[in-house]
């Protein structure tokens, strides 16, 4: 019985979250017909709601109006790592093209979404923002030569880079050279729109810089790897780049 009566309580709560998402304003007597409840119930069911951080608004009179202000969040928003990261990157892109129009609140939301989650999630977001660096936007001639990577392409390299899995490459030099390599994803870098992965380059043992354009053909092998400081990637040109 107390479960049941648990599971019709969170039932009509989500109800009431529902149709006061659904119209701008409500009148009480309206609320209370819908929900088939009594006007104590209804106001017992919104102080509940305020309580637990609903920015609900009432106007007092005959009728009694209730509304959910504008400024208010998503409810259950369930992402996995990779779309969490997608978002964040794709606001902090944002932010750094300095679009004069609709940009002005960018980093301000992206705290608040990364505030939002839970702290374990929390914690594991902060550090692949650590390793996600964003620098000027790409000159013109460089941008002129350069071809969008597929898409099967593309999930490869952002998935050995979340999961720190090895990656062999095959790679094509500005100079036209081809090699075959194992690489350590350890930072990727963006100059809008070109991206490059700073890594530890197994076939020359040192840290190398790829532009993913030029990458041919990119799959995971065996092995995992510890993160390493950037400043044995990037070394002077930290200065020029922000994480996300």
């Amino acid at each position: 019985m107390i479960n049941t009566s648990f599971e019709q309580r969170t039932e009509r709560r989500n109800r009431l979250i529902g149709l006061l998402r659904s119209e701008e304003y409500w009148k009480t007597s309206d609320l209370s017909e819908q929900l088939g409840v009594s006007q104590r119930t209804l106001m017992r069911e919104l102080a509940e709601l305020k309580k637990a951080g609903y920015p609900i608004e009432s106007d007092r009179g005959r009728g009694g109006g209730i509304r959910l202000n504008g400024r208010w969040g998503i409810d259950r928003l369930n992402l996995s790592h990779h779309e969490v990261i997608e978002l964040i990157l794709s606001l902090a892109i944002m932010e750094s093209l300095k679009s004069p129009l609709l940009t002005s609140n960018l980093k301000a939301i992206k705290q608040k979404l990364f505030q939002a989650f839970p702290q374990e999630q929390r914690s594991a977001v902060s550090n692949i923002r650590k390793r996600i660096m964003i620098g000027d936007n790409a000159g013109a001639n460089t941008v002129s030569r350069y071809t969008e990577p597929a898409q099967a392409l593309s999930e490869s390299i952002a998935e050995a880079f979340l999961q720190q899995r090895c990656l062999e490459i095959d790679y094509q030099s500005d100079s036209g050279e081809k090699t075959t390599r194992v690489i350590e994803a350890q930072y990727i870098l963006l100059n809008w729109p070109i991206w490059y992965i700073t890594a530890w380059d197994h076939l020359r043992s040192s840290s190398r810089m790829f532009r993913i354009d030029r990458i041919q053909n990119a799959r995971m092998v065996d092995g995992y790897f510890q993160l390493r400081p950037i400043e044995e990637f990037i070394g002077a040109y930290t200065p020029y780049y922000k994480s996300i």
